[in-house]
């Protein structure tokens, strides 16, 4: 069977609005048959790989490539050879250090991308199956401007890279949404478990040194025994969260799943840091 050329509208013609976030995840990993109102939290905080990686606010959309070219032999015309490689940048709306860190950490890893617009629409490709799968990108990476000048405020953007421009747009998909995507897509920040004093810890920030302990403390150790790895007991005031635990163990913080079920949501363990030996 031949291709057929189909240039008709659809019953239901969807209007696309400004692109407001960019999911990214492993290779082959999708976001599901049935994205219901809670799904995407639970899976910004998924065991790898399962997990997914929203980039928002997106504030700025610019194309460059994707354009078919052509060549002519001889005198005879134009024929297409092919669409050029294509590369999606989105500015977004303030700069994150984190962000661009873990980004540039990660720019030779492969991901696929969705797209999510102001109108609640997931886009995506069509790959055979019954469930939309992410548009696979080549790389992903950021440029950053961290500082801001006499006219601009810092600024980070953020690069896909289409694996292949011309399956992207023959293979364009998406579904909509029956809820605010961008209420969920919260993506996670490490942080270390930080020991103060002896056997008290604070929950700080990898980069930055930001205190999270105030946020988090109580719930740490209400939930001690579900929430941290080797530690008996917990309690937490002024500030601190008094840890005991297990004789020659160090603890540590669970992963965001266990912690997201204990209504601790936007942190991944990174390290945990003991007070140097006298």
């Amino acid at each position: 069977m031949g291709i057929t050329l189909a240039t008709g509208k659809s019953g239901c013609q969807i209007d696309f609005g400004k692109i407001k976030a960019v999911i990214l995840v492993a290779h082959g990993v999708k976001l599901g048959a049935n994205i219901a109102k809670g799904s995407l939290e639970t899976l910004c905080h998924a065991d790898t790989p399962n997990r997914i990686y929203p980039i928002k606010t997106i504030v700025e959309y610019a194309k460059n490539g994707g354009e078919p070219q052509t060549s002519a032999v001889g005198y005879g015309g134009n024929g297409v050879t092919g669409i050029s490689a294509q590369t999606d940048t989105f500015t977004v709306d303030k700069f994150s250090e984190h962000l661009a860190a873990s980004l540039t950490k990660c720019m030779n890893k492969r991901f696929d991308a969705y797209y999510v617009d102001e109108n609640n629409l997931l886009i995506g490709i069509n790959d055979g199956s019954d469930v939309l799968a992410g548009i696979p990108m080549s790389t992903v990476y950021p440029t950053v401007t961290p500082h801001p000048t006499s006219s601009a405020k810092a600024t980070l953007t953020v690069s896909c890279c289409l694996e292949d421009a011309r399956a992207a747009i023959e293979n364009f998909d998406y579904v909509q949404l029956d809820f605010n995507p961008l209420d969920e897509l919260e993506g996670l920040i490490l942080v270390d478990l930080v020991e103060a004093e002896s056997g008290k810890y604070k929950i700080i920030e990898t980069i930055g040194g930001y205190d999270r302990t105030a946020e988090f403390g109580q719930a740490v150790a209400s939930g001690a025994s579900s929430v941290l790895n080797n530690v008996t007991t917990a309690t937490y005031a002024n500030g601190l969260i008094t840890i005991t635990a297990s004789a020659g163990t160090t603890p540590s913080l669970k992963a965001p799943s266990v912690l997201l079920s204990n209504d601790i949501a936007g942190i991944e363990w990174n390290k945990t840091v003991k007070l140097a030996s006298a």
